[in-house]
């Protein structure tokens, strides 16, 4: 078995933010549908590793997640598999292999936010999501 690490890119208008709830609420969460994609391909995890949270509502250009997975192809392959089985709202921009000891959240380096707000006195559908 051996840890990979993966970047996620995702729209986060249709989620109720990043982690799967605990209550079992039902409410779609980028983890949840993550989660699902990865037992399509075998995974049998519990849960992945992740970078940190977002919000209700919030997009993602660089998500750091990890997961341990027996995987006998190329991470190119894994990568592929991973995308056919995500929805359309969520993509895996690289995968790679990692240390077996590695955590996105605790091995991270450094962490960029960017913030945009749209403040206009009419909608712009273009611009709003």
């Amino acid at each position: 078995m051996a840890r990979y690490q993966v970047i996620l890119a995702y729209d986060g208008a249709d989620f109720f933010g990043f982690q799967r709830q605990a209550d079992g609420c039902g409410q779609r969460t980028v983890q949840g549908v993550v989660e699902q994609a990865l037992r399509r391909i075998g995974w049998q995890g519990r849960a992945i590793l992740f970078a940190g949270r977002t919000d209700v509502g919030v997009h993602a250009s660089g998500q750091v997640i990890a997961f341990d997975l027996d995987w006998l192809h190329s991470t190119d392959a894994l990568l592929a598999a991973l995308n056919a089985n995500l929805p359309a709202d969520v993509a895996a921009q690289a995968a790679q292999l990692a240390a077996d000891d590695f955590h996105p959240r605790y091995d991270a380096r450094a962490r960029c936010y960017r913030y945009r707000l749209f403040c206009q006195p009419r909608r712009d559908p273009l611009r709003e999501r």
